[in-house]
């Protein structure tokens, strides 16, 4: 997921909402399970284990997240030729992020994980922002620690550092990154659904997570193979609907005809273009759009379907105050180090720090807005 200004915004009256979940049957008539990974707290996720602070989505942001005291690791996942699943947003070594062997950022679009093999993924290094990443690191860089050496982990890394933490109560918001809309140019080489989600469930058992993951995605076609193989696990349903995000926006398309390929086949004139009663068609266990797209009314329609809402990426204290009056269960933030203190300074109860100064992905907590200060391994201060 990736935050960006909307083409519009909503007029938002505040007022806390209370949830009841419900039970039912959903549209397409599956039963609604009662879904494990439920958060008996406010689910506070930290955007690719916080991006503006560690590089993303690696074990040193997933570290740094539980040493903060999050709720949930959010992240996504590709899946190499191997049959290994790797976490990363881009199905490409990004440009942003990545140096080859030979040292240097590589180009866009250059190297296709999804087209590699795990020990080929493993040669990069995505421990230092490109500082010619233009806004990408203008928006995120300024604030992220440097660690220069880390690779992309494997899914079963990142359930191995939690263990290894001893932390049996984070939880895992995991997306899996498929394009089923042949005009995106990612869909070239994009996993078979059936395949991706049966890999990604063989792997949640072995670690016995299943009442700790979350399975998210925009392609929602893999919501439905997921619900196939297992109805407790929690299904949450990534949505946008802004036309200006151009081939980046992977939504329910409320603006063509038919059926849309990423809400697996379902046509959203079906539901008067109400996303959350087709998400609750699918299954979904929670809701989770971009943050401007929301509204009270919406927040209320989605609790009275038995359906939690977690919005997607928010980082100003400000907006976070706004969706919290607005009655949401959760967010997901690139500045989790900003949303946690929102949380106490509204007295809500969040998540106890999980503290690990003997794992080599310990970087500790402190970081200074706006500047690189922050705490490294030792405690020593780097600039």
């Amino acid at each position: 997921m990736q935050s960006k200004k909307g083409y519009w915004k909503r007029v938002l009256a505040a007022g806390a909402a209370t949830v009841v979940l419900t039970s039912g049957m959903s549209f397409i008539g599956m039963s609604s399970v009662q879904a494990k990974a439920v958060p008996q707290i406010f689910d506070f996720e930290a955007h690719r284990g916080g991006r503006d602070a560690r590089p993303e989505n690696t074990l040193i942001s997933f570290a740094y997240a539980m040493e903060l005291g999050v709720t949930t690791l959010e992240m996504d996942m590709q899946l190499t030729k191997d049959g290994q699943i790797v976490i990363s947003h881009n199905p490409f070594m990004s440009h942003n992020l990545a140096k080859g062997p030979d040292g240097k950022y590589v180009a866009p679009n250059q190297y296709d994980i999804r087209t590699m093999t795990l020990a080929q993924v493993k040669q990069f290094d995505i421990g230092t922002m490109n500082p010619e990443a233009g806004d990408y690191y203008e928006g995120h860089g300024k604030t992220q620690l440097s660690v220069p050496g880390t690779k992309l982990p494997t899914l079963e890394e990142v359930f191995e550092l939690a263990n290894a933490y001893g932390n049996d109560k984070i939880m895992f918001n995991i997306e899996t990154k498929c394009y089923p809309d042949p005009a995106f140019p990612e869909a070239k080489n994009s996993p078979n659904p059936a395949v991706f989600v049966k890999k990604f469930y063989e792997i949640v058992k072995k670690y016995h997570m299943e009442d700790r993951v979350m399975l998210q995605s925009f392609d929602w076609r893999t919501l439905k193979e997921m619900k196939k193989l297992d109805p407790n696990i929690t299904l949450v349903a990534l949505t946008c609907e802004q036309p200006s995000w151009g081939r980046d926006s992977q939504c329910r398309q409320p603006y063509e005809k038919g059926a849309s390929p990423w809400m697996a086949g379902l046509d959203i004139d079906t539901f008067k273009g109400d996303y959350i009663k087709a998400a609750k068609a699918i299954g979904a266990d929670v809701v989770s759009p971009y943050w401007e797209e929301l509204s009270n009314e919406m927040v209320t329609e989605a609790h009275e379907l038995g359906i939690k809402v977690v919005p997607w990426t928010v980082n100003s204290p400000d907006k976070m105050n706004m969706l919290l009056d607005m009655g949401v269960d959760g967010m997901i933030s690139d500045k989790p180090w900003l949303l946690r203190k929102v949380l106490i300074d509204r007295g809500m109860a969040v998540a106890e720090p999980t503290i690990n100064v003997n794992s080599p992905y310990h970087t500790g907590t402190d970081i200074v807005t706006g500047s690189t200060k922050t705490t490294k391994k030792g405690g020593d201060s780097a600039e």
